[in-house]
C-alpha cells in the first residue's frame, strides 16, 4: 500500500505541475577506461582527486614564509599520488605578487617509494643592481610576497604507454590511444599550439586506420615529438591544485654577499716615533674602501661610529663621534663607496648610556639602571628606532649589523624591520649570532636577512660538515648563516694554532661554504695573538686603535687568496645559493670536501656550474685522502672521467667516482675544482 501510495502521490504531483524536460549534456564515450575527473575542494584540508601532501619549503608551524634572493634557484618538493596503480604527474607553479603565473614546470620523481616529486624554480633573474642605481626602483617591483603551488594529475597517456609495452598489439589498444590523443589535442589546459594539436589529431587518425597492422599503429604514438610533448605539455586528467604557498622574494645581496669590516679610526692611523698615535677618521677611512674594492668585497661595515660615553655605551643613535667627523663627512664617505660599487653598513646596537639623547624627552622609557623599559610605550620605542634607522638610510646606508639583538623582544625587531623594509626594500639586517639556536631562528623569521658569529668555532671536520649541511639546507629558507672566520672580538684557537695556513683554510671554507661571508680587516696580516685563556684578540679594536702596516700583506698571501675567492664567487653561479651544497665523503678526517652545483638553465651560460671544494684542515702536515663523488646525483659521466680545473692554480685533473687528493699547507691548502663541460 505504501508503495502504491508513493507512486500515486508522485504521479499526481507531476501531473499538476508539468515541467519541460531538461536537456542532458552529451557525455563523451570511451572504448577504454574513462579519464579521472577532478573532485572539487570546498574547504582547507580536503583532498582533491589527486592527493598532494608534504609540500616544501614550509616551516613547521606554517607561520613564516620561506624566502629566497631574486634569481636564486630553489627546490619545491611534494608527495603526489592517487588511488589505484595509475601513473600520476606533478607540476610546480610559481606566481608573482599579483598572481601572474611566472613558471609552470614539470616535477621529476625524486623518490618512488615515497611518491615524492621535486622541481627547481627561480623567482626572477639574478642581478647585481646596486640600490643607488636608477634601475633599482624598477627591479624592486619584483620583490615581495610571491606564491608557489603544486599541481597533481592522472597521467592517462603514461598509463596507455605502459599498457602498450605490456599487452599484445590490438585494434582496441590502438583505438584507446587514438581517443587519448584526440582528447589531448582538444584540452586547453595542455596549452598546445595549432601545429601541435594537428600533429596529435593526425596521429590519432592514423592509429584508427585498421588497414595498417595494429603494432605499427601503436608504435607511431611513441614518436619522439609526442613523447617530448608528454613531458612539456601533458594531458592532465583529474587536475588538482594545492593551495598557494607564500614565498618572500628579497633583493640582491640578501643571500649572496661579501662583507669587509674595518674601524675608521684605525684606517689611516699613524704611529709616531715617540709612540703616540694619530687616529684615523672618515677621511682617512677611504683607504679601507679602496682595499675592500681591490679584494672584491661588496659591502663595507663600519662598527662604532656613534658617540659613546667613557664606558663605550652609545649616547646618541642619530649622531657621529666628533673624533671621526661629521654627517657631511659620512655622506662623502658613502658617496665614494658608491662610486667604487660598494655598499655601506653601520653598527646598530640598542645599548643606551645614562645620558642618552632619548632620555631628556622620554624619561619614562628608561629604568633606574639606565636600561630601556620596553613595556613602557613599546610602540613609541619602536617608532623612535625606525626613525633613527631612517636617518642613516637617507645618507645612503643600505645595511645594518645589529649587536645583541636577543636582548630585545623579538617582536620589536619584527615590527621595526617590517616598517623599515616596507619603505626601503634595499635595506639588509645582519644579526649578531648568539649561542641560542631558537633565538637565532626566531630573529631570522622576524626579518633579519643574515646572522653571523658561530662559524669561527666550527673547526673539526665533523663540526664543519654538520654546519655546512645545516647552513645549506631547507633551514636556509629562513635563516641565512654568514661565515666570518674571525671578528674584532673573536679569534679562535684554530687560527692561533695553524698559522698562515689556518687563515687560508678558514677563508676558503667561509667563501665557498656560504653564499654570504665576510672578513674583519687585519685578517690579511694574520693577526693571531690572543688574550690568555680566551678566544679573543689580545688587543680589541673596540678598545684601542690598531696601526697596521699594509705593505706587509704580500708576505702572507692571504690578501691575494681573498681576492681570488671573491673573483671565483663572482664567476660561478653555484656559489650564490643556500640550497645546492652536498658534503662529499673523504677517508681522511683532516680532508673535508663538498660540491656545489647549479643546473644549466639557471647559470646564464647554457651549461651546469659545478664546483668541488677539497680542503686540508691540517695547517702543518700534508694530508692524503680519497674523495668520493656521486656522479649520478651530480649528472656527471658515469662511464669514464671528467675534466676539472683548479680555480686557484689553473691546474687540471681527470676525476671519476673516487679520487686521490694530496694537499700540503706549504703548497695548496685547498682545491676549488670547476667541472669542465
Amino acid at each position: 500500500m505504501r508503495e502504491a501510495q508513493h507512486t500515486q502521490e508522485t504521479t499526481t504531483s507531476t501531473t499538476s505541475r508539468t515541467r519541460k524536460p531538461r536537456a542532458t549534456k552529451k557525455q563523451p564515450q570511451f572504448t577504454g577506461d574513462a579519464p579521472a575527473l577532478p573532485i572539487a575542494t570546498k574547504e582547507p584540508g580536503q583532498f582533491g582527486r589527486i592527493a598532494i601532501t608534504n609540500i616544501t619549503p614550509a616551516s613547521a608551524d606554517g607561520a613564516f614564509a620561506p624566502r629566497v634572493e631574486l634569481g636564486e634557484p630553489f627546490t619545491v618538493t611534494a608527495r603526489v599520488f592517487m588511488e589505484g596503480t595509475g601513473h600520476v604527474g606533478a607540476t610546480g607553479v610559481l606566481k608573482s605578487q599579483r598572481g601572474r603565473i611566472m613558471a609552470r614546470k614539470p616535477m621529476a620523481l625524486a623518490n618512488a617509494d615515497l611518491e615524492s616529486y621535486a622541481v627547481t624554480l627561480q623567482a626572477g633573474e639574478y642581478t647585481d643592481i646596486a640600490p643607488w642605481d636608477e634601475s633599482f626602483a624598477e627591479m624592486a617591483k619584483q620583490l615581495g610576497n610571491w606564491k608557489f603551488a603544486v599541481e597533481g594529475w592522472a597521467d592517462t597517456f603514461a598509463d596507455w604507454l605502459e599498457r602498450a609495452d605490456e599487452e599484445p598489439a590490438s585494434n582496441a589498444l590502438a583505438q584507446d590511444g587514438a581517443e587519448i590523443l584526440n582528447r589531448w589535442a582538444g584540452t586547453r589546459d595542455a596549452a598546445l599550439d595549432a601545429q601541435q594539436r594537428k600533429m596529435l589529431r593526425d596521429t590519432a587518425k592514423e592509429m584508427l586506420d585498421t588497414t595498417v597492422d595494429a603494432a605499427d599503429r601503436i608504435a607511431i604514438a611513441h614518436a619522439d615529438e609526442i613523447l617530448t610533448l608528454h613531458r612539456t605539455n601533458p594531458l592532465r586528467d583529474g587536475l588538482t591544485a594545492s593551495a598557494d604557498r607564500p614565498l618572500r622574494v628579497e633583493r640582491p645581496k640578501s643571500s649572496f654577499s661579501s662583507w669587509y669590516q674595518f674601524f675608521p679610526r684605525s684606517e689611516g692611523a699613524v704611529k709616531h716615533e715617540d709612540g703616540t698615535v694619530t687616529p684615523g677618521d672618515l677621511h682617512t677611512a677611504a683607504q679601507g674602501l679602496e682595499r675592500a674594492k681591490a679584494e672584491g668585497f661588496g659591502i663595507v661595515y663600519l662598527p662604532q661610529i656613534l658617540p659613546t660615553d667613557a664606558a663605550g655605551i652609545v649616547t646618541d643613535h642619530a649622531a657621529i663621534d666628533p673624533a671621526l667627523g661629521t654627517v657631511d663627512d659620512l655622506r662623502a664617505f658613502i658617496n665614494r663607496a658608491h662610486e667604487l660599487g660598494l655598499e655601506v653598513a653601520l653598527d646598530f646596537t640598542l645599548a643606551f648610556a645614562a645620558d642618552h639623547a632619548w632620555k631628556a624627552e622620554h624619561p619614562q622609557w628608561f629604568r633606574a639602571d639606565g636600561t630601556i623599559d620596553y613595556d613602557n610605550d613599546f610602540t613609541g620605542i619602536e617608532k623612535a628606532a625606525a626613525e633613527v634607522l631612517d636617518f642613516w638610510i637617507t645618507l645612503g646606508v643600505t645595511a645594518f649589523r645589529v649587536g645583541a639583538p636577543e636582548a630585545t623582544p623579538t617582536r620589536f625587531w619584527q615590527d621595526v624591520i617590517a616598517d623599515v623594509v616596507k619603505a626601503h626594500p634595499q635595506v639588509l639586517f645582519l644579526a649578531e649570532d648568539g649561542d641560542r639556536p631558537s633565538m637565532t631562528r626566531a630573529l631570522a623569521c622576524a626579518g633579519f636577512t643574515q646572522s653571523y658569529g658561530t662559524f669561527a668555532w666550527r673547526n673539526t671536520k665533523e663540526e664543519v660538515d654538520a654546519f655546512l649541511t645545516a647552513t645549506n639546507s631547507d633551514d636556509a629558507f629562513w635563516q641565512h648563516n654568514a661565515f666570518w672566520p674571525t671578528t674584532p672580538d673573536s679569534l679562535s684557537n684554530y687560527l692561533r694554532d695553524n698559522g698562515i695556513a689556518g687563515y687560508a683554510v678558514r677563508a676558503v671554507l667561509a667563501a665557498m661554504g656560504s653564499p654570504t661571508w665576510g672578513v674583519y680587516n687585519g685578517y690579511e696580516l694574520v693577526e693571531n695573538t690572543q688574550r690568555d685563556g680566551a678566544e679573543q684578540p689580545a688587543v680589541s679594536e673596540f678598545d684601542a686603535i690598531r696601526v697596521r702596516d699594509w705593505d706587509k700583506s704580500d708576505d702572507y698571501g692571504i690578501a691575494e687568496l681573498v681576492t681570488s675567492l671573491n673573483a671565483i664567487r663572482r664567476t660561478h653561479p653555484a656559489t650564490r645559493s643556500y640550497h645546492n651544497l652536498t658534503v662529499l665523503p673523504s677517508a681522511n678526517p683532516s680532508i673535508l670536501a663538498f660540491a656545489r652545483q647549479t643546473p644549466a638553465e639557471y647559470t646564464g651560460t647554457g651549461k651546469p656550474d659545478t664546483l668541488i671544494v677539497v680542503v686540508n684542515l691540517d695547517g702543518y702536515h700534508e694530508q692524503q685522502s680519497s674523495v668520493h663523488v656521486d656522479l649520478t646525483a651530480l649528472g656527471l659521466p658515469t662511464d669514464g672521467t671528467y675534466r676539472v680545473k683548479d680555480q686557484l692554480t689553473g691546474r687540471e685533473f681527470d676525476w671519476s667516482w673516487d679520487n686521490f687528493v694530496a694537499l700540503a699547507p706549504w703548497a695548496d691548502v685547498a682545491h676549488i675544482l670547476s667541472v669542465e663541460y
